[in-house]
């Protein structure tokens, strides 16, 4: 074997046996150590709460192309609207021209696989999301802005029945307030961060990712401090839209005990 043609094997190599090599060969860049454990987490159910342009996608779309070269698997890749779901089936479509992987049939919204695996990508908005049998993998993309009964619980009773047994899910976003599905993964009915281990709950600001520094920095200097917090820092405040949680107003201004008591 050429010395070449040996170098391509034992990289090939690398990334059959470690995950963050074939993470970041599929991505085009080494990833961040929350990106790896977002991608090797077998948990059933994978709540990832990070903050705008961190690379979220980019790992939901790594996932996908990983349970695609699982024959005959399906995977469901759901979003609130058309533009974010075509954005992860472009990243999805990207990542697999950087694998052995040979597409047979590929449409706006499908990509079949020649060993039978496939990904479909759609708006939740759509009338033909239910009824996909024995999905293997579930992501649902920027969750907290579902639409819907109970922030956006109604479509997920719907399509969480269409998992395999052993079927992951993962519920990604930045927070859009506390009154919403997604909220209810991180938040107990007293608005304390759940502990309980039936989730694996990943949370990333993006004051914590030293490589988005800048660019973190235009965001703080352009966006109002409510809209920073959400998006940046990953804050889930009382409305989406409020500066100050509302339980914090209410303790401010009680008669009891208040730091600033009503006269």
């Amino acid at each position: 074997m050429a010395f070449d043609g040996f170098t391509a094997w034992a990289r090939d190599l690398e990334r059959s046996l470690d995950p963050r090599a074939r993470l970041a060969h599929w991505m085009g860049h080494e990833p961040d150590d929350w990106q790896v454990e977002m991608f090797t987490t077998r948990a059933s159910e994978v709540a990832c709460r990070v903050g705008r342009q961190s690379g979220k996608t980019s790992v939901l779309a790594a996932r996908a192309v990983e349970e695609l070269h699982v024959p005959e698997s399906l995977s469901l890749c759901i979003a609130p609207a058309e533009r974010q779901a075509k954005i992860i089936a472009r990243e999805i479509g990207r990542q697999i021209r950087r694998t052995d992987l040979v597409i047979t049939r590929s449409t706006l919204t499908e990509l079949e696989m020649s060993n039978g695996a496939r990904v479909i990508a759609l708006p939740s908005t759509s009338d033909t999301i239910r009824g996909y049998p024995s999905v293997s993998l579930l992501v649902i993309d920027e969750c907290a802005f579902l639409q819907g009964e109970g922030g956006g619980e109604d479509l997920i009773a719907g399509v969480l029945p269409m998992l395999t047994t052993r079927g992951q899910v993962y519920f990604s976003s930045t927070p859009a307030g506390k009154n919403n599905y997604f909220a209810r993964l991180f938040l107990d009915e007293n608005g304390r961060e759940r502990m309980d281990k039936d989730v694996h709950r990943i949370v990333v600001k993006g004051t914590s990712i030293p490589r988005l520094a800048e660019k973190v920095e235009r965001m703080r200097r352009t966006l109002s401090a409510t809209k920073f917090r959400a998006e940046i820092e990953v804050e889930m405040l009382a409305d989406g839209t409020s500066y100050f949680d509302l339980s914090i107003i209410e303790n401010a201004t009680s008669t009891e005990g208040a730091i600033c008591p009503r006269l």
